[in-house]
């Protein structure tokens, strides 16, 4: 009999030990599933309103619910850009285009063609925001992305491709990023095509705390995501910048990530049209290999 109740005691101890190592192990193996990339849409994406391709490589992967328009604009028969409008924020999540040796081509000048976009309903107009709010009316699609025709840069002028900028990030370092971009993109020899998705952080923890006339909110960060492809290879990388000002000695190159660590903090899933094994092949390259900058900064 005494054997029999040392054995329970020892069983019931046991358990008991079992379960509280369980407790301690479930918190890391919590944050161990923080530190993958999450994709949770916001609602169904058949809420979503859809009024454009949404089969296009350069697409991030929508958001879903009825909160977001996705929108494809076309300019003189050919694909211009693509944008996700949050009409809660009253700002685009990204814009997504791509360069081919069309859209490429640098044929009109800058527009400053200022307008509403047509494809998303008046009552969220914001072209009246920006005015005394501190803050400049900042190109997602710059102007000089998009110089194929005149219809083309005229669009990258709507007001769902603006975000609020401070002008010394948007005329500094965003601006320096914008032009090595359009290099690569222009240079036949080093690319095919380059396809391009970037914007400013909208998520509620990568925002300022004040919303420009309590409704438009100001990122804290602004990114990039490249995919280049050269006859059967693609490539890829990454940038992300703080919204403030940058020193002019900044080096670009320093600012690079790779795009699954972009994925990580921004919470958005890029080219995710790609084969598999072609998008975990790009999305891990390491920017800072002696590969990829032999490619991307020819050191």
């Amino acid at each position: 009999m005494k054997k029999l109740t040392l054995l329970i005691a020892v069983a019931a101890l046991g358990i008991l030990v079992y379960k509280q190592m369980t407790k301690e192990a479930a918190p890391a193996e919590q944050a161990s599933a923080q530190d993958l990339p999450s994709y949770s849409p916001q609602g169904a994406i058949e809420d979503e309103i859809i009024n454009g391709d949404t089969t296009l490589l350069e697409l991030p992967r929508l958001a879903g619910g009825n909160n977001n328009y996705f929108v494809t604009h076309r300019a003189s028969g050919k694909v211009n850009y693509s944008l996700e409008y949050d009409v809660t924020k009253l700002h685009s999540r990204w814009v997504a285009f791509s360069f081919d040796a069309a859209t490429a081509e640098d044929n009109v000048r800058r527009s400053d063609a200022w307008s509403w976009d047509p494809k998303i309903p008046a009552a969220y107009d914001t072209s009246n925001f920006f005015r005394r709010s501190g803050y400049s009316r900042g190109h997602l699609v710059a102007s000089e992305d998009r110089t194929f025709s005149q219809a083309a840069n005229e669009q990258t002028f709507y007001y769902t491709n603006m975000s609020p900028q401070l002008q010394t990030h948007n005329a500094g370092i965003w601006h320096r990023l914008e032009n090595r971009v359009q290099e690569w993109a222009r240079d036949r020899a080093f690319c095919d095509r380059l396809y391009v998705a970037k914007g400013g952080t909208i998520r509620d923890d990568q925002v300022e705390a004040e919303r420009i006339k309590g409704k438009m909110v100001v990122p804290r960060y602004y990114w990039m995501a490249l995919l280049m492809k050269k006859g059967k290879t693609y490539e890829g990388i990454a940038f992300l910048t703080e919204h403030r000002n940058y020193g002019k000695g900044e080096r670009i190159d320093g600012l690079t990530l790779s795009i699954r660590e972009l994925e990580q903090f921004t919470g958005l899933d890029f080219f995710y049209h790609l084969p598999d094994d072609i998008e975990q092949a790009v999305e891990t390259t390491d920017p800072h290999s002696a590969a990829s900058r032999r490619l991307w900064w020819k050191q």
